[in-house]
């Protein structure tokens, strides 16, 4: 709550600043990395902000991403204790798979594991039959699903992924779909799995699945999320990294290397201030202020941070991730309103 208080009236001071102060130019952000994916998308999960972004309102082919949706709709549907009996239709899809057997039982839970560790197609087939009676079924549901999340530029007709010409998502859309999953604590567990033991099949073969993200485990804060790859969709990938007291999600669609772009694009984000740094530095006597950072309610990471950021130049705002966002525009007008009214003066 302290802390609430404490950004609030930091933001009401910038918003009754002199003319000439909220006219002055932005800060420049870091330069954008060249990465080789026709488009990504960069956001901040918890202000919303957009850090970086490029032909991430276009739809494109989406690949094994779409089991992310495939899992939510599954867990939105699906007791995780119920069982499947495997299809012959589940156990020929081909591709990626975890070899299932037609006639076996398994549980939701375990196909579950199947989708978001191994990227199974024969699994995520099972389960759209289970939950949606048929593949047109499951797809009616997808949709409705993404119509809930306002995914504008998506549309799906399987559960898998494989490239079909009205099977499409944007990574704007990808964005968004990834936060909601993630909210869902059994996928966000799955999502940072690394390895999964399942039964040996009925010939006694052993089948283990590993994670097909190959940040997990490999770059600091990675916590998923999902990969995929066909021929029409390129290299695709939606990743979540919590580090430093934030959540970054970044998509890449259409890569040639899906995990160095999302590595240069995670660096660049983080290289970019928090919305409360900016804000709270402006109360440290080295920023302009008359404050002392001991003074505030920060974690050790938030202190230190903040006491690294570089003094603004006379005259200069800073860009911040509330700048960015729509948010920010309602925030600025709501408090240039009924500042002076608080004040003792006249709106």
């Amino acid at each position: 709550m302290r802390r609430t208080v404490v950004v609030a009236v930091v933001v009401a001071l910038a918003a009754i600043s002199p003319p000439a102060v909220a006219s002055a130019p932005l800060v420049v952000r870091p330069e954008l990395p060249r990465v080789t994916a026709d488009a990504f998308h960069v956001v901040d999960a918890q202000t919303g902000a957009v850090l970086a972004t490029r032909g991430a309102t276009t739809s494109r082919p989406m690949a094994s991403v779409t089991k992310l949706m495939t899992a939510l709709v599954v867990r939105q549907n699906a007791d995780l204790d119920e069982l499947v009996v495997i299809s012959e239709a589940a156990a020929a899809v081909g591709e990626a798979e975890i070899d299932l057997v037609p006639g076996e039982v398994w549980s939701v839970r375990e196909l579950l594991s199947a989708i978001m560790v191994r990227s199974a197609n024969d699994a995520a087939y099972a389960l759209a039959e289970h939950v949606g009676g048929s593949l047109e079924g499951f797809a009616a549901l997808m949709n409705r699903t993404a119509f809930e999340l306002d995914l504008q530029r998506s549309h799906f007709v399987n559960p898998h992924g494989l490239d079909d010409p009205e099977h499409y998502t944007s990574a704007s859309d990808l964005v968004a779909l990834a936060q909601a999953a993630m909210a869902d604590p059994v996928i966000a567990r799955l999502a940072m799995t690394k390895v999964v033991v399942f039964r040996d099949d009925p010939s006694g073969v052993p089948r283990r699945a590993i994670n097909t993200n190959r940040l997990l485990n490999a770059y600091p804060g990675v916590v998923g999320l999902k990969t995929g790859f066909t021929n029409r969709a390129g290299r695709v990938l939606v990743s979540v990294t919590r580090a430093g007291g934030r959540d970054i999600v970044v998509a890449v669609m259409g890569s040639e290397d899906h995990f160095a772009d999302t590595r240069e694009l995670i660096e660049y984000a983080m290289s970019t201030d928090r919305l409360f740094d900016r804000f709270a530095a402006g109360l440290v006597e080295g920023q302009g202020g008359g404050g002392s950072v001991g003074t505030l309610p920060l974690r050790a990471d938030e202190r230190t941070r903040i006491a690294s950021m570089a003094p603004l130049d006379p005259g200069q705002s800073a860009t911040t991730a509330l700048a960015d966002t729509k948010l920010g525009g309602e925030i600025d007008a709501w408090v240039r309103q009924r500042l002076p009214a608080v004040l003792g003066g006249r709106p």
